[in-house]
């Protein structure tokens, strides 16, 4: 069984971020008092796409109260943006950073790159609060309630763990009826209790057994309580174009929005054919099907090595072979994380089978088979299977919004830089256009794919979610060989109208929350 999340047991918590000094007339912990805080002299970014605009923003409480040209009172905390943008809060929709979160409150990875809501649940598994296993969102909300983070969660009820809770070790075959009507009780449960639709991860045990009517009947419960759908879909590489009509076909039959998760095109023979693939989503939505996705922009996944072998056919070296021509080659697989053998860490499947004397088939076809068969086993790689020109297109689509796909390690450098990458190297005319069409992206259009409220735009009454960054300096550090670093430009974040990062650097206030879809 795929072991894909190890970060309960595998923390590497990096709290230096690059600072850089911009004025300011008051510090953290005055503003945790009763004052207004107004953010002046700021080039406000309002999240829908508009023109930026020179103003003044004031906060009161948890909310915004006014935005515009705003005169300074003597009850005001005043802090001087010094001509920086002023952006709603990122909103993550794919994110890992919630592994961990119960010891790395601070979420530091996340915050350092301007994210002040991510989206749990994702590639239909849910991190629990321990290992005993399934954890409704009811019981995770409730622990949150009294155990303080920086960041807000909003949360997806998750097919693969409800699968497990449902069918045990006995999930390699399709579930019977009454095993899916266990699971669409479990689905109505987080539902009712605040999630925002249903996440599946089809490329993953045990969700690559289920059918797709197993699929639709749970996406059905979701819509009844007016959800979405969010999906790894079934393929990213080999049997793509059957993927991509799955998830259409369970946005028609369950009537209800769809989302392709890290969007991308994974496989060699698949690259070039974004237009194809943008073509088929548009005709989809022309017949009604509100389908959008999420890209995140690198050009390396990174997962279990297992899922290389979607049949599971570990011991056919003829399909290792296939796997290393057109999928991703041996000198493009690493390790950042492999329980058993920590040595393996940093190596690449080619330099691993060169020191054990084998070819790079034989050697993929061992380390797939030993991590699925020792559930002793963990283990993570990074492999590049795609192209930048592809990823700029996809991310360029009109409804298609940034995300991470990260974790709190960090193990890959879109856990600390996705956001910063975007807004530092992928504008203008090879990109997705202007400053302001990114921040949306990132902002209201993610707000809205996911169905949160009164966040991800800057507007009198929405939630104090704000990021305020330098355009000009704004980038990733985090690359590949050093994937920790932290980014650069972001200079302060406001959660729920409490100061997270100040000039780059953690507060230590933990004003986050868990976000229900029905409060």
């Amino acid at each position: 069984m795929i072991k894909k999340y190890f970060y309960n047991f595998f923390f590497l918590v990096f709290f230096s971020v690059v600072s850089f000094s911009i004025g300011a007339k008051t510090s953290p912990v005055s503003e945790l008092n009763s004052k207004d805080i107004l953010i002046k002299n700021v080039f406000i970014i309002n999240g829908l796409g508009d023109l930026r605009k020179e103003g003044s923003v004031r906060i009161s409480g948890e909310t915004i109260k006014s935005v515009g040209n705003l005169e300074e009172t003597s009850g005001d905390i005043v802090i001087d943006g010094n001509g920086l943008i002023l952006a709603p809060g990122f909103i993550d929709t794919h994110s890992h950073h919630d592994e961990g979160l119960v010891i790395e409150t601070g979420a530091s990875a996340a915050i350092s790159q301007g994210i002040t809501t991510i989206v749990r649940g994702m590639d239909g598994s849910a991190s629990g609060l321990d290992e005993t296993g399934f954890t409704s969102l009811a019981r995770y909300s409730n622990f949150f309630d009294s155990h303080p983070i920086a960041i807000n969660v909003a949360s997806f009820s998750a097919h693969n763990s409800i699968r497990s809770e449902v069918m045990g070790k006995d999930y390699k075959r399709e579930a019977s009826e009454d095993e899916i009507t266990r699971m669409q009780d479990l689905v109505a449960l987080d539902m009712q209790a605040g999630a925002y639709g249903l996440s599946t991860g089809l490329e993953y045990d045990p969700g690559i057994y289920s059918s797709t009517k197993e699929v639709i009947a749970l996406a059905k419960v979701a819509a009844n309580y007016g959800g979405k759908y969010k999906s790894h879909i079934r393929s990213e590489d080999r049997y793509y174009w059957q993927a991509v009509n799955e998830i259409i076909e369970i946005g028609k039959q369950a009537q209800i929005p769809v989302n392709i998760d890290h969007w991308k095109l994974g496989a060699k023979f698949l690259w070039g054919k974004a237009a194809q693939v943008i073509a088929i989503l548009d005709t989809a939505r022309a017949q009604g099907i509100e389908i959008t996705a999420d890209v995140y922009p690198y050009e390396a996944w990174s997962s279990s090595i297992t899922t290389l072998f979607p049949d599971r056919n570990f011991d056919d070296l003829n399909e290792a072979e296939f796997i290393l021509e057109n999928l991703a080659s041996a000198a493009d697989i690493r390790f950042v994380h492999h329980s058993l053998h920590p040595e393996y860490v940093g190596k690449t499947v080619e330099e691993i089978a060169k020191d054990a004397g084998v070819e790079n088939e034989v050697m993929l076809s061992r380390l797939a088979s030993d991590s699925y068969l020792n559930e002793a086993l963990s283990e993570y790689v990074v492999a590049k299977g795609m192209i930048d020109s592809d990823v700029r297109i996809l991310m360029n689509w009109s409804y298609a919004n940034v995300t991470s796909d990260g974790g709190l390690e960090c193990s890959h450098p879109r856990g600390c830089g996705s956001f910063p990458r975007v807004l530092g190297r992928y504008l203008g005319k090879d990109g997705i256009g202007s400053l302001e069409r990114a921040v949306y992206k990132m902002t209201g259009l993610s707000a809205a794919q996911i169905g949160i409220k009164n966040r991800g735009i800057i507007k009198p009454g929405a939630f104090a979610d704000l990021v305020l960054f330098d355009p000009v300096n704004i980038i990733d550090k985090a690359t590949y060989e050093n994937p920790q670093q932290r980014s650069r430009g972001i200079h302060s974040v406001w959660i729920n109208g409490k100061r997270v990062l100040d000039q780059g650097k953690s507060t230590g206030v933990l004003p986050g929350r868990v976000l229900l879809k029905n409060q």
